[in-house]
Formats: C-alpha cells, sequence, structure tokens
C-alpha cells in the first residue's frame, strides 16, 4: 500500500505564518520553503526553522508570536470547516502543477501558498482556459462569451474566469449549459455571504452544484478589494493554459490578466469582431490594440481549432480564406 508524502508545511503552519507582520507568501516560500527538507508539523519545530534564518523580518519573531499567530490559523481553520470550504497549500499533492509557475504582470513567481476552495476539487486535473472580458458586453460579446466557452467545455476544458457581471458570467452560465466544468476564482472568502458580486451568488452555487469549483487565496469572511481583485486576475490566467479576451477596453482591469498570460508566455486570443457596432464600441478597443500589435492572436468562431491547435502545442493559424464567423 502507498503512503501518502507529508507536505513540508502544514496548511495551519503557513497560515500561521502568514499572519506575521511583513510574511508575505513569497517570504514563505523562498526563506522557509526553501530551506526545510523534511515536513514541519508542530509550532515548536517552525519556531526553529525560524530562528536559523538570517533575516531581519524573522529575528524580530517570538515564541509568543508564534503562538498568537496560531490561535487565528486554528480559527480560519475551523471556520473554513464550518463552511464546508477545503483548503490545498502549494505543498500539497493535490495542488495543481500549472499554478507552482504562476507569475505576476512583471513575469515573476508569484503562486498562491494557500487555495481555499468549494466544490469539485477534481476540476483542476482538466486543463484550463480563461474566459475573460468587460462587465459590461455587446450583445455579440456576450454571444462570442457563450459560444466559446460552451466549445472549449465540450472538448473537455475547464472554463476558468472571476464571476464577474458580464464576459466572466457569460462563460461560466454557458459552460454549465454545456455540460462542461467551470472554475471560478474570487477575490473574496468563500462563505456565501462573502461572494462577490452579490447578484451572482446563484450562479456560485450553481457552480459548485453542478460539478465546478470556486478557489480562493482568502480566508471566510474577508471580503473583495481592489487589491483583492488585481491579485486575482494573475491566477485566473495562472491556472488556465490559455487566455481568452471576449471583450476589453484599453485601459480595462481585464488587463491585469492580459498581461500575465503574456509575461508567463501562454496563447493570448482576442475575438475579432467585424460589426461597426463592435468595432467602434470603446469596450473592443483592446482587443483591436492586442491583435493589432500581434500580442494576441485573432479569434473567431471559424478559427476555433486552429486556436485549439495552438494551445496544444500542435499548430499555428493557417492560412484560409475569409469565411463570416459568428460575430462579424
Amino acid at each position: 500500500m502507498l503512503t501518502r508524502k507529508l507536505p513540508l508545511l502544514t496548511p495551519e503552519l503557513i497560515i500561521t505564518l502568514q499572519q506575521l507582520k511583513g510574511v508575505g507568501n513569497k517570504t514563505i516560500l523562498t526563506k522557509i520553503g526553501e530551506k526545510i527538507t523534511s515536513p514541519i508539523q508542530t509550532i515548536p519545530e517552525l519556531a526553529s526553522i525560524c530562528k536559523t534564518l538570517k533575516d531581519k523580518k524573522f529575528e524580530s519573531i517570538t515564541d509568543h508570536d508564534l503562538i498568537e499567530a496560531n490561535k487565528i490559523a486554528k480559527l480560519i481553520i475551523n471556520k473554513a470547516n464550518d463552511e464546508s470550504v477545503g483548503i490545498i497549500t502549494y505543498y500539497d499533492t493535490e495542488y495543481p502543477e500549472i499554478l507552482r509557475n504562476c507569475t505576476d504582470e512583471q513575469g515573476k513567481l508569484d503562486p498562491p501558498l494557500i487555495l481555499y476552495y468549494r466544490g469539485n476539487i477534481k476540476a483542476l486535473e482538466r486543463p484550463g482556459v480563461a474566459v475573460i472580458g468587460t462587465r459590461a458586453p455587446t450583445p455579440n460579446g456576450i454571444r462570442a462569451g457563450e459560444y466559446f466557452a460552451a466549445e472549449f467545455a465540450k472538448r473537455g476544458y475547464n472554463i476558468v474566469s472571476g464571476l464577474a457581471v458580464g464576459c466572466d458570467t457569460a462563460g461560466h452560465k454557458s459552460a454549465l449549459k454545456a455540460n462542461g466544468v467551470t472554475t471560478a476564482f474570487l477575490a473574496n472568502g468563500l462563505n456565501w455571504e462573502s461572494i462577490y458580486p452579490k447578484e451572482n451568488l446563484k450562479l456560485a452555487q450553481d457552480i459548485v452544484s453542478n460539478g465546478g469549483l470556486l478557489l480562493s487565496e482568502y480566508p471566510i469572511g474577508q471580503s473583495c478589494g481592489r487589491y483583492e481583485l488585481v491579485a486575482r486576475d494573475r491566477l485566473q490566467a495562472g491556472l488556465a493554459k490559455a487566455t481568452i479576451v471576449i471583450q476589453t477596453s484599453v485601459n480595462s482591469g481585464t488587463m491585469h490578466a492580459v498581461n500575465t498570460t503574456l509575461a508567463s508566455g501562454k496563447p493570448l486570443f482576442a475575438v475579432e469582431y467585424r460589426n461597426p457596432a463592435d468595432t467602434h464600441h470603446e469596450r473592443v478597443q483592446g482587443n483591436i490594440m492586442l491583435i493589432r500589435d500581434k500580442r494576441a492572436y485573432a479569434l473567431k468562431s471559424n478559427t476555433l481549432y486552429d486556436a485549439i491547435a495552438i494551445i496544444e502545442g500542435k499548430n499555428m493559424f493557417t492560412h484560409k480564406v475569409p469565411q463570416q464567423s459568428l460575430f462579424d
């Protein structure tokens, strides 16, 4: 019988470290994670490791600090258990490998250390495609979001988005309608009272009840803020093999996920529109810019199979006789 390998740090100890002033994910990963070679499971063991680190942040940490931080960590874990919210860490076997290489917008490694989850954790075994865009798409933008989410979901992809109204909602709902799998990365705690936006609470519940997944870096009860939303965007791109921009303006928040996708060297697609109602719309100018500057592949309904080939590393877009797509 195979014995499961113990993680280097337990969820409790990681959350304990996160409560210490000046100690963030990168510090934990690089200063502690790279230092230990065997599992650490108790506060005294953790204290011993901290005392060996030549770093001002850790030199000032006392045993009392660790004990108090551990009390908070236990409360966080108990609240998660009460809400039926699971926890996996960077050091667990269930942690998605693709997220270990998650970067920020500058291309620096920035994987989440803790993932709180509600729903079907096995959704992470499917390859992800991020479907993102404006909160106020045009009618053709909604059609595009629904179409591409459904087509990729039918082919076994996990549709990754952020539960926002607009393009995110179209992607999640269409994946469910196609009997596919979808994952929402949230910028808040996963208790139902903290779900943001409130108008998509029912959608969040539908995702869970239909075999999908909610993910977050944040503990039960934490509300959503601007910083959390920006940080969340890197995770949508990080979990996916490629990103599809449905519609975006030039300076939209969507660009955070766009920049992360490009910095990590993953394929970026932007839906191309030809209808003047779309091409003249402010919320499509980001698509036009990304395609024009050759930062994104132009995506239309009639180039779906080419896009899949690129995502799977099998081919590039082929030169075809122009045909009308669904979004012209």
